[in-house]
């Protein structure tokens, strides 16, 4: 499926639907999300790759939220007003995010953060921005702005969109798999350090979607890039 955008440049998306993959091998997992809190293994096992960690993932009333949390920071310096009452913050272990439809209901807004422990709450390395055409995301805007890990290694962003019945989003990271709980019924922000080729503005995602018992939906492989 190819996608392109609307408004200031364009992205293009693939998705290519794979099937199960196997195991997950070689080094440990991260012990740490990037705002410093432990990372967890799901309640609920998915039949993914293991070992599995899961992403921590909220919503949040943009009225209650500090002025300098993730939530506040990027509505403040989006410049749009959500819809409805809640934005959906996101916290990984390659990075986190914010996202939320603008108050028109026809796009949507995001804002990615890279930084760990009390800096997670002060800035922004990158931000994204979507039409909705019939409520549904028509590109998952790849973002490689400037967003690394703590060694430096580049962190790409975009959005996917889960099917009705995907209760989780799985990603896997080389040697595990994260794990993102779908809440707010929006498209999920993800992020990852894997097959990234920032020199032709690309990036990879190997994503497969569970239901609430953890059985897998589907699998599929988002390759996006960003274009002229």
């Amino acid at each position: 499926m190819h996608v392109r955008a609307r408004g200031i440049g364009t992205l293009v998306a693939i998705v290519v639907f794979t099937s199960a993959g196997g195991c997950a091998q070689g080094n440990s997992p991260p012990t740490r999300l990037v705002d410093g809190s432990p990372a967890r293994v799901p309640t609920v096992g998915l039949v993914a790759p293991k070992p599995q960690i899961v992403t921590k993932a909220a919503l949040v009333r943009p009225s209650r939220a500090p002025r300098h949390s993730l939530a506040g920071k990027c509505v403040s310096e989006s410049h749009h007003h959500p819809m409805g009452s809640a934005v959906v913050v996101r916290v990984g272990t390659t990075g986190s995010s914010v996202t939320f439809r603008t108050g028109s209901g026809l796009a949507l807004v995001g804002c990615d953060g890279d930084a760990s422990g009390k800096r997670a709450a002060l800035s922004f390395c990158g931000g994204a921005y979507a039409r909705l055409e019939r409520g549904r995301l028509s590109d998952p805007r790849l973002d490689l702005a400037g967003c690394t890990t703590t060694s430096g290694d580049t962190v790409a962003f975009a959005w996917f969109q889960p099917g009705p019945k995907t209760s989780s989003v799985a990603v896997r990271q080389g040697h595990y798999v994260e794990i993102y709980p779908v809440v707010g019924r929006i498209p999920v922000r993800i992020s990852t350090t894997e097959n990234i080729a920032a020199q032709d503005s690309r990036a990879t995602f190997d994503v497969s979607e569970h239901d609430a018992s953890g059985a897998l939906l589907r699998s599929s492989v988002l390759e996006a890039r960003v274009a002229g």
